[in-house]
């Protein structure tokens, strides 16, 4: 109990703790570990160890948070957040916005290449944005919904015309439909520039090799802008090699034995051996991610029924799930939707499912009329704790009479099969998390939006989400934000949500300079390898 109120507290202070902007030029001041001596380390290579293969390096196109691991490192957004939450300048060192908040004028960075040489300037950004927005298949399209015209004012100011004021969106441009790639890359590369997107960022570091399923190589750019709050170039780091490593054991077996530096998952059953173990370094933080089981509510299949998913969402017990699954009570806590603690329109009291209802979900598929519920469970492959995880819920679920018929297949697999809408029953996969709750949900819940695997709709809660994307006042958003929670968590489910996150960071202790976030994504740009 002590564990969850810190870790709760934690959680709230995510996002109010204040904190200054950092002065134009820096990436917001040192990490915590830097060492204390004047002169820092320049140099070394640091091999990451992350928890799958990554599906997509465009951030056009990329719907996975593992993609995102390498993004940071590679692309340069408008804007970034810092460790406390705050929206600081990046790309982007200025902006301001009009009186009714329909247009927003950002002005740009001097001096910025992309890694191919090319500039970056207002017309490179009104390319990226009209590329987000326009390119079909793009899943930019929910994140920018409200952007009507790019309009380049000069070189270095770039002014963004919206159809109604539109709330996330700085919280957007923080992320994917922020980045900035050269158009000369993506012109070049085709089709191939979704995994091999060669010299195509202003980031701290260049992508210089890429191999699927194996790894991905990232190198010092030694143009880049960025300084550490003490004047110091950065990066300090030579290279950095990613290697997908998808069982959680031999993820931290790897970083014990040297072979990996860094990894950002861990199951909770290994945090106390992994604080105690003199050779790491642990951090922790809360987090904006939630987990979910996702029915395909298309027509044809099993959960078009809602009251289903509802049977489903009344069986587990979310606490059990906490306490007995891979998590064990140290890397999460129970969730009932997608609003998080770390946001600033989380309700605390709402805990539609506070225990586990075995009976109330009989009685929902009894009424239904059509016989016992059956469905297949479609889990990753290749990790232990996913299966555990698994075999939990579907314990739970048969207890209320619900067989859930657990199958695995890789995790990108899985993905493109629910992105069709194609999957049968419910799919076990998490969501990493965003900065604003509108990124934690409008694109999940919203008619064919994006991210809306489920098939889900309901007007009602198309018109709500929608309006408090247009609402100024965070009063006003919260109500909203959290009328559209009650019909897409209960009345009319979505899915169903069975818990928040916590984001870790565990290093090799020989590793300093880097802190860690709420999205769980590494930043690289201040880390130094101790030689």
């Amino acid at each position: 109990m002590t564990r969850l109120l810190a870790i709760l507290t934690t959680l709230a202070l995510v996002l109010a703790a204040c904190g200054s902007t950092p002065v134009s030029g820096t990436t917001g001041g040192a990490a915590s570990g830097t060492p204390a001596a004047g002169k820092p380390i320049y140099g070394g290579t640091i091999t990451f160890g992350l928890e799958n293969d990554v599906s997509n390096l465009d951030p056009m196109l990329s719907g996975l948070f593992v993609d995102r691991n390498i993004h940071y490192a590679m692309y340069d957004s408008l804007v970034r957040v810092d460790v406390k939450g705050n929206i600081i300048p990046w790309l982007a060192q200025t902006w301001t916005t009009s009186t009714d908040g329909k247009m927003v004028t950002f002005n740009l960075r001097q001096g910025v290449k992309y890694h191919d040489g090319t500039a970056f300037d207002a017309a490179s950004v009104k390319w990226n944005i009209e590329r987000y927005i326009n390119t079909k298949g793009s899943s930019r399209t929910g994140d920018l919904s409200a952007v009507a015209s790019v309009d380049v004012v000069d070189a270095n100011t770039v002014k963004f015309n919206l159809k109604s004021a539109f709330a996330p969106l700085l919280a957007a441009l923080v992320d994917r439909a922020g980045m900035m790639v050269s158009q000369k890359v993506v012109d070049a590369m085709g089709a191939d520039f979704t995994l091999k997107p060669f010299k195509a960022g202003t980031g701290p570091f260049i992508l210089t090799e890429a191999v699927k399923n194996d790894h991905y190589t990232l190198e010092r750019n030694p143009d880049w802008w960025g300084k550490d709050d003490k004047g110091n170039k950065l990066p300090f780091l030579d290279k950095i090699i990613v290697k997908p490593i998808l069982d959680g054991d031999v993820r931290l077996t790897n970083l014990r034995t040297g072979q990996v530096q860094v990894i950002n998952l861990l199951a909770g059953k290994d945090v106390p051996q992994t604080k105690s173990d003199p050779t790491l370094a642990y951090q922790e933080v809360g987090s904006f991610a939630w987990s979910s089981m996702i029915p395909n509510e298309a027509q044809g299949f099993i959960f078009n029924e809602k009251r289903y998913v509802k049977a489903v969402a009344m069986a587990i017990d979310r606490q059990e799930i906490l306490d007995k699954g891979p998590t064990q009570g140290n890397l999460g806590l129970v969730g009932w939707g997608p609003i998080a603690p770390a946001h600033f329109a989380y309700d605390p009291n709402f805990k539609p499912f506070p225990k586990a209802d075995p009976e109330g979900a009989k009685k929902l598929v009894a009424d239904v009329g059509k016989g016992p519920l059956k469905f297949e469970l479609l889990v990753s492959s290749g990790d232990a704790a996913t299966l555990q995880l698994a075999q939990l819920i579907q314990a739970e679920l048969a207890k209320a009479d619900i067989t859930a018929d657990i199958k695995t297949q890789l995790f990108n697999d899985i993905v493109t099969l629910q992105q069709s809408h194609k999957h049968l029953g419910m799919t076990l996969i998490g969501w990493s998390g965003r900065l604003d709750p509108d990124g934690n949900s409008y694109d999940f819940v919203v008619t064919g939006k994006t991210n809306n695997d489920s098939s889900y709709s309901n007007a009602k809660v198309d018109d709500l989400m929608n309006q408090q994307r247009a609402e100024a006042d965070p009063a006003k958003r919260k109500t909203l934000l959290q009328q559209a929670q009650q019909i897409f968590v209960v009345d009319d489910p979505a899915r169903v949500w069975f818990q928040f996150g916590i984001s870790p960071l565990v290093t090799a202790k020989q590793v300093t300079g880097m802190q860690v976030y709420a999205d769980r994504i590494p930043r690289f740009d201040t880390a130094q390898l101790s030689k």
